[in-house]
């Protein structure tokens, strides 16, 4: 080597070190994402697991408690199978699995455009031929491949705040798009963004603004406290 010390202005330098920063981000992004998606889908399916053995066996509310304690002793070093975190496991299956809300869903697909639309599609079976879905299920699937795209500390917002359907997914969404953190989504709620949205026309950044937005979305995920301790 001509030289032990490398100009740090130099443009070769500055070339790299940027392309660095941008590998380093999108790793952060993507490996938030799928530890955000696996807890939040594992969450989905304890849900869907306690609704569908309380209808079949008329199992009561105890369950949750009984559940609770059991996951606690299996998984001691992990807080998110406390009762009242199973109760919003709970909650969230049964509200993303309304006829409400799935309607909901189906008009976004049929627009053909945003981000469900892309869940959807990169879910095998939702549009696929392959698998020959049946018609009624396809919602309920992109329902489920959206709660993996949001952290879980979103929707216990969400489920506490919002009850309309139109506006629940309004919100979840926007935070797809946009990357929200938590308490941007917790001011936007409280500014009834979504009643503004309705009638609002101005023009947004949001396509400037997107990369760092995930990539703060993406921090959020990765200090999550829950998705620490699923790993």
């Amino acid at each position: 080597m001509k030289n032990d010390i490398i100009s740090v202005v130099s443009p070769e330098y500055r070339d790299f070190i940027t392309g660095l920063k941008q590998r380093v981000v999108s790793a952060r992004i993507s490996a938030a994402r799928s530890m955000n998606r696996d807890l939040l889908l594992l969450y989905w399916d304890i849900g869907q697991g306690i609704v569908d053995r309380q209808q079949t066996y008329g199992w009561g509310k105890a369950v949750i408690d009984q559940l609770a304690g059991d996951l606690k002793r299996a998984f001691p070093s992990m807080s998110g199978f406390s009762p009242s975190n199973l109760w919003r496991m709970r909650q969230l299956y049964m509200t993303y699995t309304t006829p409400q809300f799935l309607a909901q869903v189906v008009r976004e697909l049929k627009r053909g455009t945003g981000p469900f639309r892309q869940l959807a599609t990169g879910f095998d079976g939702v549009f696929s031929n392959k698998k020959q879905t049946p018609e009624k299920e396809k919602p309920a699937q992109v329902a489920r491949e959206i709660t993996g795209s949001v952290p879980w500390g979103h929707h216990t917002i969400l489920l506490a705040k919002v009850n309309e359907p139109a506006e629940l997914l309004y919100y979840l969404r926007s935070a797809i798009q946009m990357g929200w953190s938590r308490n941007v989504l917790l001011n936007r709620i409280k500014a009834d963004a979504y009643k503004r949205s309705m009638t609002d026309t101005k023009s947004h950044n949001f396509n400037i603004a997107l990369p760092d937005a995930i990539a703060a979305q993406a921090d959020e995920m990765l200090k999550s406290s829950y998705n620490l301790e699923f790993l």
